[in-house]
């Protein structure tokens, strides 16, 4: 009678112990879905390696370190004795170097006789030009010169043909003049009225006239 009363130990054990994993299983879950914190930044620090094992203390100068027998040369260009002429370059590199200098001297005599052609071509077409243009002018001269000479000519024709016309207007009036004078006023009225009228009252005039002489 006694066990049935009593609760069986076995059941609140798992009880107790489902209760307990909840709450493992809750915080597990959270861990895993919380992302790790950022690491801290570090200053930098130069940290020197340690000396090397083969590396000799500096030593005073004078000293030669254990093992030298002699001082150590420097065979560098600068580090050369005194009276010692630097070593020659190779041939290769003199045959090359002499090789430019001999291509570029040759390039500028050949651009200087390039340039002396052109100059020379340019000076020719120059007095070529020059020399065609001072004939053309000459040329030209000429013909005007001609033609000046021509109108100076026909001036002077022109003025000998005036003063001739002039002289024969001055005799032609006094041959009127002296006409008028030797012959009656009726003839020479019947003249002039047959000057103004028709050649055949001019003919009719002219036999009065020469029938008044006749009588």
């Amino acid at each position: 009678m006694r066990l049935r009363d009593e609760p069986p130990v076995i059941t609140q054990q798992t009880r107790s112990s489902r209760k307990r994993k909840s709450p493992s299983s809750t915080s597990a879950a959270e861990q895993q879905q919380a992302p790790p914190p950022p690491p801290i930044p570090q200053p930098m620090q130069h940290v020197l390696p340690p000396p090397h094992a083969l590396m000799h203390p500096p030593l005073p100068p004078g000293q030669l370190p254990p093992g030298f027998a002699y001082a150590p040369v420097d065979y560098t260009p600068g580090g050369l004795p005194p009276g010692v002429p630097p070593p020659p370059p190779p041939p290769s590199q003199q045959a090359l170097d002499q090789g430019r200098g001999s291509g570029s001297a040759g390039g500028r005599t050949l651009s200087s006789s390039k340039r002396a052609e052109q100059n020379r071509k340019a000076q020719r077409a120059f007095r070529e030009r020059r020399d065609q243009h001072v004939k053309y002018l000459e040329s030209r001269s000429q013909l005007l010169d001609a033609a000046l000479q021509s109108a100076d000519e026909a001036n002077r024709r022109w003025e000998e043909c005036r003063a001739l016309v002039d002289q024969l207007r001055v005799e032609n009036a006094a041959l009127r003049a002296a006409l008028s004078q030797s012959l009656p006023a009726g003839l020479v009225q019947d003249k002039d009225a047959g000057k103004e009228g028709g050649p055949d009252q001019g003919d009719g005039g002219v036999g009065v006239a020469n029938q008044t002489n006749n009588d």
